[in-house]
């Protein structure tokens, strides 16, 4: 049987891809390596409790946010709640103060001016320089390759301006004091870099993705994965797991299909919403600059993540989600060379029901970066120093802590094929970010790319984006 379309990767990019795809009437199937979709959009259970494996708050969940978007124009909104987090997160900065981040971008706004009045200008044009480039990124993304140099500077004056720019660069242009820095960028932590190597546009698509609320999916994340997977099925489309795709077929110039081991399978459009690194190795006819470049780039680092069951009086009085930074970190976020940060999550918080009676469900993350991967005794030290910050940072936590289970970067790995666990596809520098991160169509024809190693980047607002850019993509090209 030929295929329209075949999707390689059941991550959220690759199940976006394919029900927007169906729903536009192409014959599409999805193969996915593992048993279970979603990448890192999954959730566990372990001694009755339900954790979201690598997710946090998200971004793009509310009304008029990507997230919901994109269920709305698949006809599966109604299948999925969204529980409000608010605030997004505290933070715990060095100087000792904590910053409780709203998740709206009004609020957090108002609270800002609030705080640092004399500052009320510079706050109003960081969160308006923000909102440019992120429209102005959205705009691009819709035009053909040929179609972004045209009168590029006039019609993108943001992205021209500020396109190789750092945060710290914006920071320092504004003459921005450091305690207002700490909070302006407190969210970059979720691209895992210092301000002064981070991207300000990159940071800027991920402050707006937050525009509309940071949110949690009643029932744990994977749900996500479940409608976007029925949205699939009711088109017409198929989805087969424990379906390896070990090269990619081409001939004439195109891509021609797939191969799963012995089993070949053709198609007119090849998606691939994954790394796929070595699969694009396998054809002949892409350019050899093409794969230069892409081996030249530099990972996002990932995280090792411990999981846990505490009593329930032992949380009293703390957020849902916290990032503490260590009080001997230089007070200027910019300056930070190492992301020198741990976050503490309980997600039971925001919804109940996700832990047993009497106990609440609580996460401690320490970011990695790219290549370091800690064996097993290396873990064991980890949690353990790790554990002790805690209960020197939250004494009523102190021995409280049952441990479940844990993540290192290499089983992330092993759940996604994302090289060395990567977090966030490539690192969000501004060489990799914005219209310098690769696109969703490659130098071979009917090959495309989703995910969080295409533009716009990591985080699950972003590669649902990613998603329904490329099914465009595949639509405008046509099955010709």
């Amino acid at each position: 049987m030929r295929h329209d379309v075949i999707v390689i990767g059941g991550g959220l990019a690759g199940l976006t891809t394919a029900a927007l795809l169906a729903r536009k009437g192409r014959q599409v199937l999805l193969l996915e390596k593992n048993q279970g979709l979603g990448g890192y959009a999954r959730s566990y259970s372990s001694h009755g409790h339900r954790f979201d494996i690598a997710t946090q708050a998200l971004g793009g969940c509310g009304q008029g946010g990507v997230v919901h978007s994109i269920l709305s124009e698949l006809g599966v909104a109604d299948k999925i709640r969204f529980l409000a987090c608010e605030p997004a997160r505290v933070y715990y900065l060095p100087d000792g103060s904590l910053y409780s981040q709203h998740g709206f971008l009004k609020a957090q706004q108002e609270e800002l001016v609030q705080h640092f009045p004399e500052w009320r200008a510079q706050i109003h044009r960081c969160f308006s320089v923000w909102q440019n480039l992120f429209a102005e990124l959205e705009a691009i993304a819709t035009l053909a390759p040929g179609q972004v140099a045209f009168h590029f500077g006039r019609r993108f004056p943001h992205l021209a301006r500020y396109g190789r720019s750092t945060v710290h660069d914006f920071f320092e242009e504004l003459a921005i004091p450091e305690a207002l820095q700490m909070r302006l960028a407190a969210r970059a932590g979720y691209a895992m870099l210092p301000l002064h190597r981070l991207s300000l546009v990159a940071f800027a698509c991920t402050e707006m993705s937050f525009a509309k609320g940071a949110w949690m999916v009643e029932g744990g994340v994977s749900r996500l994965a479940q409608v976007l997977r029925q949205a699939i099925v009711e088109r017409g489309g198929r989805v087969r797991s424990h379906s390896r795709v070990t090269s990619l077929l081409s001939g004439e110039g195109r891509v021609a299909g797939v191969c799963c081991g012995e089993e070949s399978l053709d198609a007119t459009q090849v998606v691939l919403a994954c790394a796929g690194g070595d699969l694009l190795a396998t054809l002949p006819d892409l350019p050899a600059k093409y794969l230069a470049r892409r081996q030249g780039l530099e990972p996002s680092g990932s995280y090792f993540i411990s999981y846990y069951q505490v009593p329930a009086a032992s949380v009293a009085g703390l957020a849902a989600n916290i990032e503490v930074w260590p009080a001997s970190a230089p007070a200027a976020a910019g300056s930070r060379d190492e992301m020198e940060v741990y976050y503490l999550l309980i997600p039971s918080l925001v919804e109940r029901t996700s832990a047993p009676a009497g106990y609440h469900s609580l996460c401690l993350s320490v970011p990695l970066p790219p290549g370091q991967s800690p064996d097993r005794a290396q873990r064991r030290r980890l949690r353990q120093r790790l554990e002790e910050e805690v209960g020197r940072r939250f004494p009523q936590l102190r021995g409280a802590l049952r441990f479940l289970f844990e993540l290192a970067p290499e089983h992330l790995q092993l759940m996604t094929d994302n090289p060395g666990g990567a977090a966030y596809g490539w690192a969000q520098t501004p060489a990799q970010a914005g219209v310098h991160r690769p696109g969703n169509k490659t130098p071979l024809a009917g090959l495309y790319l989703a995910g969080h190693w295409t533009m716009p980047g990591g985080g699950i607002a972003a590669v649902m984006t990613s998603g329904r850019l490329c099914a465009g993509a595949v639509l405008q090209d046509g099955l010709d």
